[in-house]
């Protein structure tokens, strides 16, 4: 299921085989060729609709899931008078770290243990079994990538823990932001995403390209001018935010080069980093204070959103990495657009965010800077 998600559709050379018994003046060869091209367009029908609909569900999923997210965790914030956003981050990344570890590790097992393959294979322990992914028989994923110690310091450490900020300070941004302006920053990503690509010499940027970079950062730029909110504190976590982001995306394009991880295995090795790293953190700066003011009740008398925050975020972080599966990474960007534009419209109509005229001007620039950039890419392709 996993290596072979989707079923294989006809092919060329397939329909190259069928041509020349299709030209035989044999009758039977004809009505033979007939009924097999009509059972084929059956089902390439079938898997074709099929397919439309995996693709639908999951870009409206990855389109729904993102903006619930960040909804939950203002709301934690600011309504549950939660203001812990290295301990709610760490809620969320330990709840992907454990469910990735059951997935890879323990789930195997236990389905090797009642699959009978330990009497079939007795020479072979069950963990072992379970290791090499036979007990599933290819329905669940296995761990076939493994690396030194000294590869995932170097690499692993640093992607877990730019991962770990760009959450902490996403959260934390909400503190002082409202969730529209917060969305309008966002915007500004792909332009140091570009300039940290640039300069680690992973990429060289086209003159076009550049120029709508650019103009995303002007229209960033004018946006923030015209918040009437503005938070310099806010500001401040919201760019380290889009920085560490931008980090994590440069340096996963760079591991993703030389290794091909899917999702699960790289949330298996990330998440307990990012999770490690914001622990550490909470401990110095949050627990003291949360201990103090008895935060834990908060979690005690509204367990729901919380677990809506931890769930979400698992989801989230599986949805990316399956709209990029069914599409590519062209329609992940140009959906990421859409949904951004769309979660700050419904912000400002149904959630009561002010954003002033400068503001909309702004963000509309970035908008139609970055639709540009996408355009770009697609033809330098």
């Amino acid at each position: 299921m996993w290596k072979n998600y989707y079923d294989k559709v006809p092919s060329d050379v397939e329909q190259e085989l069928v041509q020349p018994l299709a030209h035989s003046n044999s009758d039977s060869a004809q009505r033979l060729t007939t009924s097999w091209c009509k059972k084929r367009a059956r089902s390439c029908g079938g898997v074709s609709l099929r397919r439309q609909i995996e693709t639908i569900a999951i870009c409206v999923a990855y389109t729904v899931v993102g903006p619930s997210v960040i909804v939950v965790n203002n709301h934690i914030i600011k309504t549950l008078h939660f203001p812990y956003p290295l301990t709610l981050s760490l809620i969320g990344l330990f709840t992907t770290a454990c469910c990735c570890a059951f997935v890879l590790r323990v789930l195997p097992w236990v389905l090797g243990l009642y699959s009978g393959l330990k009497e079939s294979e007795p020479d072979k322990g069950l963990g072992q079994l379970a290791t090499e992914g036979q007990p599933c028989g290819g329905m669940l994923p296995v761990l076939h990538t493994r690396f030194s110690y000294r590869f995932w310091f170097l690499n692993m450490v640093p992607i877990g823990l730019a991962q770990g900020v760009t959450f902490a300070c996403g959260n934390a941004a909400y503190m002082y932001l409202t969730i529209t302006f917060t969305q309008m920053l966002s915007a500004f990503t792909p332009t140091v995403t570009l300039v940290l690509l640039y300069l680690t010499g992973i990429e060289v940027p086209t003159t076009r390209a550049s120029i709508a970079v650019l103009l995303i950062g002007f229209g960033c730029a004018v946006s923030s001018y015209g918040e009437g909110n503005f938070h310099v504190v806010g500001v401040a976590f919201r760019c380290l935010g889009i920085l560490t982001e931008a980090t994590r995306l440069v340096l996963t394009q760079k591991l993703l080069k030389h290794h091909n991880l899917n999702i699960i295995e790289s949330q298996y090795y990330l998440a307990p980093i990012g999770a490690f790293i914001l622990l550490a953190g909470a401990a110095f700066t949050e627990l003291p204070r949360a201990m103090e003011a008895e935060a834990w009740a908060t979690l005690r008398d509204h367990p729901t959103p919380f677990v809506a925050s931890a769930v979400l975020g698992l989801a989230a972080s599986f949805m990316t990495f399956l709209v990029i599966k069914v599409t590519n990474s062209v329609t992940l960007k140009v959906l990421n657009t859409a949904r951004n534009a769309a979660f700050v419209l419904f912000t400002v109509a149904f959630l009561h965010e002010e954003a002033s005229a400068l503001q909309m001007l702004g963000y509309s620039m970035s908008l139609t800077a970055f639709s540009f950039y996408t355009y770009c890419k697609i033809n330098n392709m």
